[in-house]
């Protein structure tokens, strides 16, 4: 079930992040350090606006919407939730403003106005994919995810070829397509209604169990981006922006094979949960986070074996030389975080531990932001992404020891180290690939080559690692099987 309702969402994970990487990749082309980090710190303080206004309704019905449908009249359901959407809106328009008054308040206005826009705009994709993937609507989802960021980066485009890209017009064109994109599902699932009748229990009950998990979501938004408000402010907004590439990359591309994965795993895991199956939870935990690693470790490791051949070829010559510094180490943060909250911390939701999330994203974020001086202190920007790095992979491991004890965390350490051993030979041979020099121009082609020779090392060697899940499949793809079997 995993494996299919992954390859079911794979199109949209693939295409919707690799739209917002081709984005930030072309936009060191057309903005200077200081208006790229502008940039690049609204995009990421959309996540936090998101968080703050509009999570706890999400995570609620993520978690309950399949009781919430059974339980009372959809009318009441439908105008809630149009409430909440509007209300939450006007309140993301609020935190916005108060986010760059706080940041460049001598910004124009039109900044602010294309930054509320867009805020708004993508929260609303955000709800709108969370929604559509509680109901397994695929095809919701997909359109979601990927029309808004192909459609923003096609207006990029255009904005750089009229030579008119500025932070106000890329996050207005972004804003466009959102809206778009967001009015056509919207109107799909019927969110058009006019707010009346509210279901005032439904909303008590996402206000208890949203609220802590909104804390939660805020205090890990601050600890996987506290580093860029330390930069801004101990080294200045040039820095911040030269940081912004390495660091976006890393977190983009996590990203991506992260919700491969987790797009279609935790809601399986809560329906087990919701069957009264607590141990076949965590067993699809254990899944999850296996499958996870299987993906995060050789893309980081790939990517960054494969960074002096591509950096050159698409960054901008202003940013190549900080993103090939810190490239490692934020992909190693990266992962890290992201094998962390998609492999093993939705078990604080599943087991109705908002409390326990709260006091482990306290700790992180105090962590991340003392690591994140600590660093900048000692090497600039380079030192303040490596110590972040190191104290990530700490936090990592003291938060799946707590889990183990907390909630019987079932941790695959011997499929873990089966992973990352085919990981490491897939690594040596790109690392050897580069010391030939044979991939490290900067051209399509021997990159293409590479990945493509490191992709098939890989396979091969996750295949020879595990034999029975290789037979399985072998036996699944023989000539003559019958369908559905």
């Amino acid at each position: 079930m995993l494996f299919r309702q992954t390859l079911a969402y794979l199109p949209a994970q693939l295409l919707s992040p690799l739209a917002q990487l081709a984005a930030a990749i072309l936009l060191t082309h057309a903005l200077g350090a200081a208006d790229y980090g502008l940039t690049m710190l609204i995009f990421a303080s959309q996540e936090l606006v998101f968080l703050v206004c509009l999570s706890w309704w999400t995570s609620f019905y993520l978690r309950y919407g399949g009781r919430l449908a059974q339980a009372g009249p959809a009318t009441a359901l439908a105008s809630t939730e149009a409430a909440v959407l509007l209300l939450s809106s006007l309140a993301q328009v609020v935190v916005t403003v108060a986010i760059i008054l706080a940041t460049d308040p001598g910004l124009p206005l039109a900044f602010y106005a294309s930054a509320c826009a867009f805020t708004v705009s993508r929260s609303l994709l955000n709800f709108l994919s969370e929604r559509a993937r509680r109901e397994a609507q695929i095809a919701a989802y997909s359109a979601v995810q990927v029309a808004g960021p192909l459609g923003g980066l096609a207006l990029v485009l255009v904005l750089m070829a009229l030579d008119a890209a500025t932070p106000a017009r890329v996050l207005a064109a972004f804003a466009l397509v959102q809206g778009l994109v967001g009015a056509v599902v919207a109107a799909r699932f019927g969110l058009f209604v006019r707010p009346q009748a509210l279901d005032h229990a439904v909303l008590a009950d996402a206000r208890r169990f949203g609220a802590p998990v909104v804390l939660a979501y805020l205090l890990s938004w601050l600890g996987g981006n506290v580093i860029r408000f330390v930069v801004h402010h101990g080294a200045g907004a040039v820095a911040l922006g030269l940081m912004s590439v390495g660091w976006g990359l890393a977190t983009r591309l996590s990203g991506v094979a992260a919700m491969v994965v987790a797009a279609a795993a935790y809601p399986l895991a809560v329906k087990a949960m919701e069957a009264g199956d607590a141990d076949g939870a965590r067993r699809q935990m254990a899944n999850n986070s296996a499958l996870l690693l299987a993906l995060l470790a050789p893309a980081g490791l790939g990517f960054w074996a494969l960074a002096p051949g591509f950096v050159p070829w698409l960054v901008a010559p202003e940013y190549q030389a900080v993103t090939l510094q810190i490239l490692p180490w934020a992909l190693l943060g990266a992962c890290v975080r992201n094998l962390r909250m998609h492999g093993w911390d939705q078990m604080y939701l599943l087991f109705e531990a908002p409390r326990d999330m709260i006091a482990l994203d306290i700790v992180e974020a105090s962590v991340m932001a003392l690591a994140a001086g600590v660093g900048l202190w000692w090497d600039g920007v380079a030192g303040a992404v490596a110590v972040s790095a190191w104290a990530t992979v700490v936090l990592a491991v003291g938060d799946a020891a707590w889990l183990r004890h907390r909630f019987g965390l079932v941790v695959p350490l011997g499929v873990y180290a089966r992973v990352l051993a085919a990981s490491l030979l897939m690594l040596g041979l790109l690392v050897g690939a580069q010391a030939l020099g044979w991939q490290a121009r900067p051209s399509a082609g021997p990159l293409a080559l590479a990945a493509g020779a490191g992709a098939l090392v890989y396979a091969a060697a996750l295949a020879l690692a595990f034999p029975r899940q290789r037979r399985a499949l072998v036996a699944r793809l023989r000539p003559g099987r019958a369908v559905g079997a």
